[in-house]
C-alpha cells in the first residue's frame, strides 16, 4: 500500500467513527423503542373472526412485534415427535389439555436472546399443567444444552434437524412463535419478540373467566 494511501485511510477514520456511532444509536433506540408496528394489514375474515376471542385488539397494539402464517389460524396443529436436550422424547399432543408455546429460535440471534427473559418469567408464573413452552433450534444439542444451562432457561428446549409438518416446516424469520391452544389448535402465530405480557394476553384470550 502506497504511503499516501495510508494517509487518506487514516485521516478518513475519524469519518468512519462517527457514521459508525450514528448507525449503533439508531439501531439501540429503535431496539429500546419500537415504534408501532403496524405490520400487516388484518384482512375482514381475520378480523371477524379474530372479534369473538379478543386476539384482534392485542395483535392491533402491537409493538415490536408481527403476526404471521395466517393461513394456519384455527387449523388443529399436526402433531411430531422431538427429543429436548435432556434426551426425553415426547410428542406435541402429549400436551392437550394445556396451552402450547412453540418457539422457533438460535443461539446467535440477538432478537431471540431478548426474548429469552421473557420466556423464563412467562414459565415461572404459570403452572405446568396449564402451559408448555417448547423452543425449537436447529443447532447442534450440545450448543443448545450449554446455552440454555448458562442462560437459566427453564422451558423445553429442542436442537437438531428434526423433521416438522407444515406449517411448523415454513418458518424462515426467528424468533416465531405458535400459540397453540388447549384442544390443539393453532390461535395464532407471531414473528419477533412478544414480550412476555403480550404472551399472556394471546394466551388467555377467547378464556372463558
Amino acid at each position: 500500500m502506497r504511503e499516501q494511501d495510508k494517509k487518506n485511510i487514516i485521516r478518513a477514520w475519524p469519518v468512519y467513527a462517527v457514521l459508525l456511532l450514528l448507525l449503533g444509536f439508531v439501531v439501540w433506540t429503535y431496539w429500546k423503542n419500537p415504534p408501532n408496528n403496524s405490520g400487516k394489514p388484518l384482512s375482514d375474515a381475520i378480523a371477524g373472526k379474530l372479534d369473538p376471542t379478543g386476539l384482534r385488539g392485542i395483535i392491533e397494539s402491537r409493538r415490536g412485534w408481527d403476526i404471521a402464517f395466517e393461513d394456519s389460524w384455527g387449523t388443529l396443529a399436526t402433531d411430531f415427535s422431538y427429543t429436548d436436550v435432556n434426551g426425553d422424547t415426547a410428542r406435541l399432543s402429549d400436551h392437550r389439555d394445556k396451552n402450547v408455546m412453540l418457539v422457533f429460535w438460535a443461539t446467535w440471534c440477538p432478537p431471540c436472546r431478548a426474548e429469552i427473559p421473557h420466556l423464563v418469567q412467562l414459565r415461572k408464573e404459570t403452572p405446568a399443567d396449564e402451559l408448555e413452552i417448547i423452543a425449537i433450534s436447529n443447532e447442534a444439542a450440545a450448543t443448545v444444552a450449554d446455552f440454555a444451562a448458562k442462560n437459566g432457561i427453564n422451558y423445553t428446549v429442542v436442537a437438531g434437524n428434526i423433521p416438522l409438518p407444515e406449517p411448523f416446516s415454513r418458518v424462515r424469520s426467528i424468533p416465531t412463535a405458535f400459540f397453540i391452544d388447549t384442544k390443539g389448535t393453532i390461535k395464532l402465530a407471531t414473528v419477533g419478540v412478544v414480550p412476555e405480557e403480550a404472551s399472556k394476553a394471546i394466551l388467555t384470550a377467547g378464556k372463558a373467566s
